[in-house]
């Protein structure tokens, strides 16, 4: 008995963690398409490219600067597979 709740647990901690990464690739393909087809946009003022991307200006007009990425996909990665991992051990029998 103890076990299937464990098994239960496990996997809707897995679906919690699996939530966060299908949202992000959702918004993700919806800002490939909303150039093309503004009126699919369900958040138009979300710009993914401006949360994960930056740029640093040291002299930017001389072709000085440099950019950084966020870390956030490699987490959501890591989530995604933490919830797959745990989703298959707690259907196991």
């Amino acid at each position: 008995m103890e076990n299937k709740q464990i098994n239960k647990l496990q996997i809707i901690l897995g679906v919690v963690l699996l939530i966060p990464p299908v949202m992000s690739v959702f918004f993700f393909l919806q800002q490939l398409f909303i150039r093309y087809y503004p009126e699919i946009g369900i958040q138009n003022y979300y710009h993914l490219q401006t949360v994960w991307t930056g740029a640093v200006d040291y002299n930017y007009d001389k072709g000085g600067g440099g950019g950084y990425t966020s870390a956030l996909p490699l987490y959501f990665g890591l989530m995604a597979i933490a919830g797959a991992l745990l989703i298959m051990n707690g259907n196991k029998k």
